[in-house]
């Protein structure tokens, strides 16, 4: 069976389905389109009646129904069955065409899967074009009401326009809902729709047209101004028709779609809270300043903010948050025009300064130090922060990004490192430094995962009856491959990077399995002393979980006595007051370690529940070289036995240090003149040949 209207073959060159049936379903016409959508051949489909495709049959009589009764299209969500057997999702609209004594329903049909793109791109080919011109723009202006329709049921505009003076000639109903002008406004004013372009694009639109040659076919993007003052963008594929002498067009708005894009694009390359560049725009940043002459030079600080961590943790990170976006602006506005300023992630900046004179650098670094000065009142509350920078030089210090940003990352640290709150430039020396830190952090995850770390337990002799009172265990890292790993090595850097935890934890376990191992072999009371860092005194739930351990264990708290210096307390005080009076409380012993080396207040001495002073070796060391050590050293043990604490002198590496010590009634003595460190198992042979006192021997040989 042939098309009731062989006319509307123009209608195979639209990208949507059409469909003209009567009023039993008969498809009377059916475009390629739908063919392809449904997997049919076209000419299969003549004839067919339509309820034999659909998914639910009793949506054709209830839409026809519809449509009689109310005149108008209806448009609504239908599924067809694909000839594969699957469902085909859609949207059809419908409408009613009375041709003399007939009716008919046309009915256009969209996959829904293909809406955006469709949307977007309205596919008008050249074929469409070359049909017949004659035909097509008798077909165009004749106004007949069935293609007009037709037409009308398309969303995208569809119009063309004299090649030689750009008057509009004809244009479907669709131009309303973009341009806020009726259809017969435009058909009146032909060159209404040049005069809605923004200023702004009217000479990329002029110029287009010249230069879009006959036969040719390209898009182009410009906005226009509605009559109600809305920008919008558009979209036009347009064909300059060789014989025809006009310019055909399907135009869409596509400004939903260009906002998010741009926005997704944006987004891309700034940070949502501070809408400061990212640090990916900082790249592209970086790489077009290297793209110019190496006399185009440039200083890039590297700013963290102080204790931020802090602020989050107390106040939330909504504050925080609030501090960022407040530190953003005040730092923008310190910047010259060709300064540049990006988010590099958390409490981290980076800025480019384009003066790269050191005077001037030096003086917007101190401005920045000042600026920080001010407190940022947030919700009514002062905050004071302080900023942390790193600087580099290009190309002194670095010729490429990830140089650049590693060595001002470098510089910041090490102003971190001198007491924050200050700027520092970059040195080459900084970056060996950070190679050892590297190399020593490796050998403590070595250590940590193969169980490298051992305890070595020097005895604590009693001043007057030479009894083994208890024993200091010392952390040793015999690495296979690299060798004997000094504490004062790798102590700092588990500090740093809070491996001292995991440490501490290895350092108790040991500990323990000790004392559990001596009380087996001895009846006397004993103590082993551990070293604790301000790290691990800062955690909140330190001294509970400590004594906790030694619970599970069955070891009675009295066997553990931990050992801190003064500068682990006067880190924050208050918490480790706290902490010191649970783990005393609970019936762990507490030494004051490296007395008279730190700040040595007996206000604060006074205060913490200490048990023990430990005089710091230098002090023994030197009793006869510096003679006022050995009033400090008497005055001490003096103030010591005032407060009720015993005294613990280290270092005892000669017998002329034993006698004057004993003289200043020193409770215990502790070095290499008594007995060196010594590991687990030589301590239980000492033990078990009933030979558990310690005779005071040379130190010639040994060493630390």
């Amino acid at each position: 069976m042939q098309s009731e209207a062989p006319a509307y073959d123009i209608l195979n060159y639209l990208p949507d389905g059409i469909l003209m049936v009567d009023e039993r379903g008969v498809i009377l016409f059916v475009n390629d389109a739908f063919a392809e959508m449904l997997g049919h051949e076209t000419a299969m489909l003549f004839g067919l009646n339509i309820l034999s495709l659909l998914a639910d049959i009793d949506v054709f009589g209830e839409c026809i129904a519809t449509v009689m009764k109310e005149g108008k299209s209806l448009d609504s969500e239908t599924d067809f069955i694909h000839s594969e057997g699957h469902i085909v999702h859609t949207v059809k609209s419908v409408r009613m065409i009375r041709n003399k004594e007939h009716i008919r329903f046309f009915v256009n049909i969209r996959n829904l899967t293909e809406l955006s793109r469709l949307n977007k791109e309205l596919r008008l080919s050249k074929e469409l074009i070359e049909y017949q011109a004659q035909e097509l723009s008798s077909l165009l202006n004749s106004k007949n009401q069935e293609l007009e329709e037709i037409l009308g049921s398309i969303n995208e505009v569809i119009w063309y326009i004299d090649n030689d003076t750009l008057a509009l000639r004809y244009v479907n109903n669709a131009v309303e809902s973009i341009f806020g002008f009726t259809q017969e406004t435009f058909l009146t004013d032909h060159t209404l729709w040049q005069q809605q372009i923004h200023p702004d694009d009217r000479e990329l639109v002029k110029m287009f047209f010249e230069t879009l040659s006959p036969g040719q076919s390209r898009e182009i993007r410009f906005r226009i101004i509605r009559n109600d003052g809305i920008t919008r963008w558009l979209n036009s594929r347009i064909h300059h028709h060789s014989r025809l002498n006009v310019f055909i067009g399907i135009t869409d708005d596509i400004t939903t779609s260009k906002t998010q894009s741009e926005e997704i694009a944006f987004l891309a390359y700034h940070d949502p809270l501070t809408m400061l560049p990212n640090r990916a725009k900082l790249k592209l940043q970086l790489e077009d300043r290297f793209a110019h002459p190496p006399s185009s030079a440039f200083a890039l600080l590297f700013l963290d903010i102080d204790n931020f961590k802090n602020v989050n943790d107390t106040m939330g990170h909504e504050i925080g948050d609030h501090i960022l976006s407040e530190v953003s602006r005040l730092i923008q506005n310190m910047l010259d025009s060709n300064d540049f300023f990006a988010r590099f992630g958390g409490d981290e900046f980076v800025l480019l300064l384009h003066n790269s004179d050191i005077e001037h650098i030096d003086t917007f670094a101190e401005r920045l130090i000042q600026a920080f000065k001010h407190p940022f009142k947030i919700n009514e509350i002062d905050f004071f922060l302080s900023l942390s920078i790193g600087i580099v030089l290009y190309p002194q210090d670095a010729s490429n990004t990830e140089d650049l940003i590693r060595h001002a990352d470098t510089a910041m640290y090490e102003a971190k490192k001198k007491g924050k709150n200050q700027f520092v430039y970059y040195d080459a020396s900084m970056q060996c430094a950070i190679h050892n830190f590297l190399h020593i952090e490796s050998l403590i995850r070595d250590g940590l995962e193969h169980n490298l770390f051992e305890l070595y337990f020097q005895p604590l002799v009693n001043s007057k009856t030479l009894r083994v009172e208890g024993y200091e265990a010392l952390l040793r890292l015999p690495h296979p491959s690299e060798g004997y790993i000094s504490p004062d090595l790798f102590i700092g850097v588990a500090e740093t990077n809070g491996d001292i935890h995991r440490i501490g934890k290895e350092v108790l376990l040991q500990a323990c399995d000790f004392i559990e191992t001596v009380r087996a072999v001895q009846e006397e009371p004993f103590f082993v002393a551990i070293n604790i860092s301000s790290k691990q005194l800062q955690q909140e739930f330190f001294a509970y979980e400590l004594l906790a351990y030694l619970k599970d264990r069955n070891i009675p708290p009295a066997y553990l006595k931990v050992e801190l210096t003064e500068s682990a307390v006067m880190d924050n005080i208050e918490i480790a007051t706290v902490q010191l009076r649970q783990l005393k409380d609970g019936g762990v012993k507490i030494a004051l370690d490296d007395f008279g080396t730190g700040y040595s207040s007996f206000a604060y001495l006074a205060q913490l529940p200490i048990d023990t002073l430990k005089i710091d070796k230098s002090f023994i060391l030197t009793l006869f070289e510096v003679n006022s050590h050995r009033h400090i050293v008497e005055a001490m043990s003096n103030l010591a036995h005032v407060l009720g604490m015993s005294v613990t002198a280290e270092g005892v590496e000669e017998s002329s240090h034993y006698e004057v010590l004993v003289d200043y009634k020193i409770d215990t003595l502790q070095g290499f003149h008594l007995c060196r460190p010594l590991p687990k198992e030589l301590i239980l042979k000492k033990l078990h040949e009933n030979a558990p006192y310690f005779t005071p021997s040379s130190a010639e040989g040994y060493s630390i």
